[in-house]
């Protein structure tokens, strides 16, 4: 091809996921974008894309084939950084998939610091607690919870959570204070399922003997980590949910802690992105902020002594 024009199209195309979304954007036509995109693929002799009446998807040669053209967009971008010396400055669009439960609890309560940081990057944050494709969506990195799926994204470990059982004190005032695992049994608890089936996740506990899952008599189970908070705090019963979405709530003494010495570490918290030979100054500020975040959170992996956390009694 003779210039980088087809690739930008084809990119924002992708990004867009329509020839009418990406028209504007590319001060084009929606008429002139499709053209553009035959023209590539009867250059590359591929189909690039799969178009129905109801979507736009990438075919398997397309998805690699925008693989490429992100990397070498952002090589050009890393290089024009380079020489305007933007790379002491990041600025920009920075687009992030996460969940909407790590989005409400971890990021924007210290967004401001972002932005105090980096003025000049433009993050969006897409917030979704479907799991994210980071090339329809144009994300530039995604955080996920848990073990990840095999992909040719690149993952760096950025901390873990840790396993609270809770309840509201009215809940405790009425029914008692469980003093073991084996009380649970003679407690109202509130599940928690991600399962088709509706099953909810056993409860994870850590004792001196190794870790122990408990399947609980759920009266109650929901599929939203928040709601599950909330039905904690509305003194449904017992809850089990991570630390970072619980800790506010312990602090204003809306749930308390119980069985503190059973704490689990639960599962690991990624950022995952595309594989390229060069990350983009917006996303490894991003990545170094957020693994700095992560490291210093009450939430996160950190010493088990935190007296904020006051355990029942």
């Amino acid at each position: 091809m003779e210039d980088l024009s087809a690739i930008v199209v084809f990119t924002r195309v992708v990004e867009a996921k329509s020839f009418a979304a990406a028209a504007p954007q590319l001060g084009m036509t929606a008429s002139g974008v499709s053209r553009a995109i035959a023209r590539l693929e009867a250059q590359l002799g591929v189909r690039l894309l799969s178009r129905t009446t109801r979507a736009l998807r990438t075919t398997d040669e397309g998805a690699a084939f925008y693989e490429r053209c992100r990397d070498i967009l952002a090589d050009l971008n890393e290089a024009t950084e380079a020489i305007g010396g933007a790379r002491r400055r990041p600025e920009g669009r920075l687009r992030v998939a996460t969940s909407v439960a790590v989005g409400r609890a971890c990021l924007m309560p210290h967004l401001p610091d972002f932005r105090t940081r980096y003025p000049d990057i433009r993050l969006e944050l897409l917030m979704s607690d479907r799991p994210t494709d980071l090339i329809e969506t144009g994300a530039d990195c995604a955080i996920r919870v848990g073990d990840l799926a095999d992909s040719s994204l690149i993952a760096r470990r950025i901390g873990e959570m840790r396993v609270l059982t809770c309840a509201a004190p009215g809940y405790l005032q009425r029914h008692g204070v469980p003093a073991s695992i084996d009380d649970l049994d003679g407690h109202s608890c509130i599940g928690y399922t991600k399962q088709p089936n509706g099953r909810p996740l056993a409860w994870m506990f850590d004792t001196p003997d190794g870790r122990v899952n408990v399947d609980v008599d759920a009266r109650l189970t929901i599929n939203d980590a928040e709601a599950v908070l909330q039905a904690g705090v509305m003194g449904l019963g017992l809850i089990q949910t991570g630390d970072y979405l619980a800790n506010s709530y312990l602090q204003r003494g809306e749930l308390r802690l119980v069985l503190p010495d059973v704490i689990a570490a639960g599962p690991p918290v990624w950022i995952v992105y595309p594989q390229r030979r060069h990350l983009s100054a917006r996303v490894q500020v991003f990545i170094d902020w957020m693994t700095a975040l992560f490291a210093s959170c009450a939430g996160f992996v950190c010493p088990f002594e935190r007296p904020r956390l006051a355990a029942a009694s």
